[in-house]
């Protein structure tokens, strides 16, 4: 038997995912970004002490670690500004593309 009392369904509503904020990475590796030798975000990167190299090409990309955060936006080195890469945010506050190096 009915109450009269119906639940709502749920309505997915479209959001952007927050950056991820790490807790200060060192050494080890970062997961899951962009590099020129990949057609996907899935690349690891090693952390080295004024540098982060991509483990697939061995593309050196200079930065600051500890590595503070890492965001998905669009670079200058992109053909569209649809396609966003991965940018790294280093210990001096400095948003660096991991697709091409940029610092922003």
């Amino acid at each position: 038997m009915a109450d009269g009392f119906t639940m709502p369904a749920s309505v997915p509503t479209p959001h952007q995912a927050p950056p991820v904020l790490l807790p200060g990475l060192q050494y080890g590796t970062i997961t899951k970004l962009a590099c020129k030798c990949s057609p996907h975000d899935n690349n690891d990167f090693l952390i080295k002490s004024d540098r982060i190299i991509c483990a697939g090409c061995g593309k050196e990309v200079p930065c600051m670690p500890p590595i503070l955060g890492v965001f998905k936006a669009t670079c200058a080195c992109c053909s569209s500004p649809s396609i966003k890469t991965t940018f790294i945010l280093d210990s001096r506050g400095a948003y660096v593309c991991t697709w091409c190096g940029v610092t922003r």
